[in-house]
């Protein structure tokens, strides 16, 4: 697997690099570590560009520091690193690297969690999300590296379709043991409507039934990943607000959902469920797609 891990040299840059050298994997990890560095145009006197250029060598070196700190969260790890350090918009240049590259998953920090940043993500993080061509991880402070002994707590929106199915293939390539609680749920979106106004006839405990056995079935893929793992069917008006209300609940570290992108017009409007997802979730987020063109 072949992973891209941004950083900027922030405090939720470093933790979503903490949170990747501590997911337990079978195979060897290809790691990219990339640093961008924004450098304005150079107008204005002498001075003013001498000023910039001088900054801009000031910037490459503390990136570089910052890369290195990083690389050493990885030793004895099997892991292949490489760093880089490029000029330019950050989330253009994340997105065009990993493309660049072949990574299927990029790792970066959500650049806050409290209650209005998550409404108003972070653009960078809300950029690569919407842009990527692979997976993405935004990664949330949950508390799990002050507590690193916990139980690493994940929970998998899965609805049957062939996004969830690529989010349960990937989830299997780590090795997640008896230290990770596994919760898989599916949501179950009935309209909120008058049913006196819209003749709806919906049979809802077969429908539940149905979900549920669904649910059994994918359950048996996960199963053999962690001894505590359970399957959940819940109802709710909003799947995307639903799983996170769900993963808030069950204090989960990390919600894995599959993207539902069809086209160029998703990478403008991240799928509803998807966003909502990263949007409101109290925890790290993790879009599973399959890369495309």
């Amino acid at each position: 697997m072949k992973v891209l891990s941004a950083t900027d040299g922030s405090v939720d840059a470093e933790l979503a690099a903490w949170f990747l050298a501590h997911l337990p994997h079978h195979d060897k990890l290809e790691l990219d570590v990339l640093a961008v560095v924004y450098l304005p145009d150079m107008h204005g006197s002498l001075e003013t560009q001498s000023w910039v250029v001088q900054n801009a060598e000031s910037e490459r070196a503390q990136a570089q520091k910052t890369l290195d700190k990083i690389v050493q969260m990885y030793q004895g790890a099997n892991v292949t690193i490489k760093t880089h350090v490029v000029e330019g918009h950050a989330g253009k240049s994340i997105v065009a690297h990993a493309k660049q590259s072949g990574s299927d998953l990029i790792v970066l920090g959500a650049q806050g969690h409290s209650a209005l940043s998550r409404i108003l993500l972070g653009s960078v993080s809300d950029f690569v999300a919407t842009h990527a061509h692979c997976s993405v991880m935004v990664v949330r402070d949950t508390g799990l590296r002050e507590q690193d002994h916990r139980q690493l707590r994940i929970c998998i929106g899965y609805d049957d379709s062939p996004p969830s199915r690529g989010a349960i293939m990937e989830l299997r390539i780590f090795g997640w043991g008896k230290n990770t609680i596994i919760d898989m749920v599916n949501m179950v979106a009935f309209p909120v409507v008058g049913l006196d106004d819209i003749p709806l006839q919906l049979d809802i405990p077969q429908i539940l039934s149905s979900t549920e056995e669904m649910v059994r079935d994918a359950a048996e893929e996960l199963r053999s990943l962690t001894p505590h793992f359970s399957a959940h069917v819940r109802q709710c008006s909003h799947v995307g607000l639903g799983l996170a209300d769900f993963a808030q609940e069950r204090k989960s570290d990390l919600v894995v959902v599959g993207d539902t992108g069809r086209g160029m017009l998703e990478r403008f409007f991240l799928g509803s469920v998807s966003r909502n997802v990263l949007r409101n979730a109290a925890c790290s987020v993790w879009i599973v797609r399959q890369p495309r063109a």
